[in-house]
């Protein structure tokens, strides 16, 4: 069971109603996040390009500049080398249509999940050698590929590394020493000697910066709206923090995508085979819909699809692409349900569910699904956990972790488990011999230092409210808030001794709750998507068993319990009419 903690933010709440015009309820959850001066206020609120910071201040990004203004003026043919991910392919897009936009000779690679895992390898690297490639510009990878960087300098290419996840590092003396490849040029704003004052742009948003600062210095004037689009499914779909200028990427590239649904042709097929063409996009569409659809073709095919749709013209091909993307998707989907109800089976009949590090491993299992899968199960046990399972060169896993447990890290202290490794604090991929697996299992769980409260999930509110206080101007006004993500959770409220006044079972399954609730000072409508095995047995141990299955069935509405809530408040559009739902994050019986 999940514990609640009300925040108590040390601001002048009555100041910042008078000096920002907001609500006092909005104000306390500004003060929540630390958003305390009218600067602050702004650059969340507004998200003007003027709080962009400048691309050059980007260690090596004019170094960067140079190398390719050199490479077009001698047409070398420039390598884009991507990745199979949503990241890594919106990365491989903007790279390639700005470069060939401004006459570049180039071309792109994407390694095939499968055969090759993620980032730079030998065989790649012959390959696109033999294609007579001059300079290879990774994107997404790179930043801890010190053996195949050397192998590509000892074969005359040239390579820029445009990167944004943890580099390699060892301890010595409780000192970390940063091991970075020896290319041409690092762009990673993560690296020890970059100044750039935001670590936590995604690869497509850095890509974005890097058209961007490139475009400024050749002098050329052209729109790059395009590009800032892709930056922004890229920014959500890869978790980066949504803060700062990731919310000015995400917020700015949903309104030109929605002023402008036609922005790139690739696009508007897959919004259009989604039956999402005519409403108004928002980052939950990038999460659940866009992203997904461009994940399945590098996990279950192959992601240059994914690049093509959104790089090619011809209107066949884009329509037989999307449908393909569409289809994958719904595959992907199956699978992954399957691999969930099979890995859940396993734990639940072991004493892996004993450990505070789940390591469960199935050798049936769509490696490309082990991340989802991963993430599903730490979901359920709110432990960190990695699914393993068989590969072409022994086995393949993908970890997903919770907050207090630094996966990244935490892989470091048994790398010599691993044939390969990386990742960051969230999530982590890695491939190692099949003897090892229960070794791994044993070492990360022995060197795991979570206590009983980090293995507790914690829902941290906002604010207690009664139901007079939630308004659909409240609502509006907390709509602001958008786009919410990775550190800029929307604002999460509590109300105690709440009665219930209505329940309908709703959804495929019937497993979605919609309630009319009553504090004593309003009636308010609210919906659980989540918590449906848990209202059930609160309503077996607290009713007879024939009106638990009168309610069960529908006949009745109405039982006699008082629920604390914790919940987001959302304004309902129906037939063009507003009015104000909260959405129930958890409950339980007063």
């Amino acid at each position: 069971m999940a514990k609640w903690t009300i925040r108590n933010p040390k601001a002048n709440i009555p100041k910042m109603v008078e000096e920002f015009g907001v609500s006092e309820t909005f104000a306390t959850v500004l003060a929540n996040r630390d958003i305390l001066t009218r600067r602050s206020l702004n650059t969340y609120l507004y998200n003007d390009e003027l709080f962009f910071y400048n691309p050059l201040e980007m260690k090596d990004m004019e170094k960067a500049f140079i190398k390719i203004i050199e490479s077009i003026s001698k047409n070398e043919l420039i390598c884009i080398y991507g990745d199979y991910d949503v990241d890594g392919v919106t990365s491989t897009v903007i790279l390639y249509k700005a470069l060939k936009n401004i006459g570049a000779n180039v071309i792109y690679y994407i390694p095939d999940r499968e055969e090759e895992g993620y980032g730079l390898n030998i065989e790649a690297i012959n390959e696109v050698k033999n294609k007579g490639v001059d300079i290879i510009f990774t994107c997404d990878n790179g930043i801890a590929s010190i053996e195949e960087v050397a192998y590509i300098k000892q074969n005359g290419m040239d390579i820029i590394i445009l990167d944004h996840h943890e580099p390699r590092f060892i301890e010595e003396s409780h000192t970390r020493i940063e091991i970075l490849p020896m290319a041409d040029a690092i762009i990673n704003p993560k690296q020890n000697e970059c100044c750039y004052k935001f670590k936590a742009l995604s690869a497509g948003g850095i890509c974005f910066k890097f058209v961007k600062g490139l475009y400024e210095y050749m002098e050329i004037d052209e729109n790059l709206d395009e590009y800032l689009v892709f930056a922004s499914i890229s920014t959500v779909c890869d978790i980066v923090d949504l803060l700062d200028e990731n919310r000015i990427i995400v917020k700015q590239g949903l309104n030109i995508l929605n002023e402008n649904k036609k922005i790139n042709k690739g696009l508007f097929e897959i919004l259009k085979v989604n039956n999402i063409d005519e409403k108004l996009i928002d980052e939950n569409d990038y999460g659940f819909i866009i992203g997904p659809c461009i994940n399945a073709s590098g996990r279950l095919e192959s992601a240059l699809k994914a690049v093509e749709l959104f790089t090619t013209d011809n209107d066949k091909n884009i329509n037989n692409l999307a449908l393909d993307l569409l289809n994958l998707n719904i595959q992907r989907k199956n699978l992954t349900q399957k691999a969930v109800e099979t890995i859940l089976c396993t734990v639940e009949n072991s004493n892996i569910k004993e450990d505070k590090v789940i390591v469960v491993y199935n050798d049936e299992i769509h490696e490309s699904i082990a991340g989802i899968v991963a993430g599903r199960i730490k979901e359920i046990y709110y432990k960190p956990t990695f699914v393993i399972t068989k590969s072409k060169n022994g086995a393949k896993g993908s970890g997903r972790s919770i907050q207090s447990y630094n996966m990244f890290e935490e892989l470091l202290k048994c790398s010599h488990l691993f044939q390969k490794f990386g990742g960051h604090k969230m999530a982590a991929g890695l491939s190692l011999l099949e003897e090892n697996i229960d070794i791994f299992r044993k070492t990360i769980n022995q060197n795991c230092t979570l206590t009983t409260d980090d293995l507790e999930e914690n829902i941290v509110i906002d604010k207690a409210l009664r139901f007079y206080d939630i308004t659909l101007d409240l609502a509006e006004e907390l709509y602001k808030m958008k786009p919410i993500g990775k550190e800029n959770k929307g604002a999460i409220f509590a109300t105690k001794n709440v009665n219930i006044k209505n329940i309908r079972f709703v959804g495929k399954e019937n497993n979605i709750i919609q309630f009319i609730l009553n504090d004593g000072t309003n009636d308010i409508k609210a919906i659980a998507f989540n918590g449906y095995d848990k209202f059930c047995e609160i309503l077996k141990n607290n009713l007879t068993n024939d009106d638990f299955q009168k309610v069960m069935v529908g006949i009745k509405k109405y039982v006699d319990l008082k629920l604390d809530v914790v919940y987001s408040i959302e304004v309902n559009i129906f037939n063009e009419f507003k009015n104000v739902q909260l959405i129930l994050k958890d409950f339980r019986l007063s």
